[in-house]
């Protein structure tokens, strides 16, 4: 398997991950961003491996967004006091 391919597989399984979260219907939403950090971080690791500055930037981007719907929905927010 090519590494674009691998790269496109990873990315495609978080984007699967990512798009169950909206889907309401019995989702365990943190194994599917568990799932999704997963594959991203795979896609990433064979990127840097290969020197795919274009890929490391995007992969970084998708990264970044699961970070911010992980934080949105499990870090505790601080209370007033």
């Amino acid at each position: 398997m090519s590494d674009t391919s691998e790269i496109a597989r990873f990315e495609a399984l978080a984007e699967e991950a990512i798009c169950s979260i909206y889907d309401a219907r019995g989702t365990d939403i943190r194994a599917a961003l568990e799932d999704a950090r997963y594959n991203l971080e795979q896609a990433l690791s064979i990127a840097l491996m290969r020197a795919r500055d274009t890929d490391v930037a995007r992969i970084r981007k998708q990264l970044a967004r699961v970070q911010q719907t992980w934080d949105m929905r499990f870090k505790k927010k601080p209370t007033a006091p």
